[in-house]
């Protein structure tokens, strides 16, 4: 992740105000069955959905940023979650998950081949036989990024910084890599606060020649939170969103 944009403490503080729970959490919820013993969220943020899992089943949440960290530490439920602050492309736990996830958009912050296949690797080596592993990524053909620039900006109140607006405006984009902007305005403080990150938009058949030279098999594929059919060239296909396993395995979790 953008170190520039989750690693300063006052963003990391305000990012819930503008990433509130969604479908997209309901989905990763769903796949932490009843047979689902331990769980690791992969670029786990402020820990919103870790927490929540955490009510289910063991959960280690892994971020590179110290800041987002503090914020997950300290949320209601937060004490029942392992936090690690470490690298999804080299981390080493020493044990194997059921549930494996990497929600949010976060996968999107590893912005090369290699960096994509090391966390390919990483989870391999770290998903339990049988164990699942599920991922979206904003599906390039949708173009997510020319909204950004005309999106108007949003408003929310934060208990301690009162009013804050958000806005985003599109630096640039080149054969998928995207360059962005965000500007938080702390109206009641009359300052505001800019960070620049990039993601890249990856396509799927990149990323199945990637996950099946990794060792990782795709047991479903959707192309929006509601479990739709995934289309390759249609915008109403949002997402990629994958479910994986080891190649070799059964799945045996529910």
């Amino acid at each position: 992740m953008s170190e520039s944009l989750y690693g300063e403490p006052l963003l990391a503080e305000v990012y819930d105000l503008f990433n509130a729970w969604g479908e997209d959490n309901d989905f990763y919820l769903g796949l932490c069955s009843p047979a689902v013993g331990s769980t690791l969220d992969l670029g786990c943020g402020t820990g919103l959905l870790a927490a929540k899992m955490a009510e289910r089943a063991e959960v280690v949440g892994l971020d590179p940023a110290r800041a987002m960290l503090d914020i997950a530490r300290a949320r209601p439920g937060g004490e029942q979650v392992e936090w690690r602050q470490d690298d999804a492309r080299n981390f080493e736990l020493s044990r194997r998950f059921d549930l494996i996830y990497c929600a949010g958009h976060a996968f999107q912050s590893f912005l090369t081949e290699t960096d994509r296949r090391a966390v390919f690797r990483q989870v391999r080596r770290h998903l339990a036989r049988g164990g699942r592993f599920a991922f979206e990524t904003r599906n390039p053909a949708a173009r997510a990024w020319l909204r950004w620039e005309n999106a108007a900006p949003r408003r929310a109140a934060h208990p301690r910084w009162g009013e804050v607006e958000l806005s985003q405006s599109l630096l640039s984009e080149r054969n998928g890599l995207v360059s962005y902007r965000s500007r938080y305005r702390f109206i009641d403080q009359d300052w505001a606060l800019e960070a620049d990150a990039r993601l890249r938009f990856c396509g799927l058949a990149a990323l199945s020649a990637e996950l099946e030279s990794e060792g990782l098999r795709v047991l479903a594929l959707h192309g929006d939170w509601r479990g739709g059919e995934w289309r390759e060239d249609s915008e109403d296909s949002e997402e990629i969103i994958l479910t994986l396993i080891r190649d070799g395995d059964q799945p045996v979790l529910g």
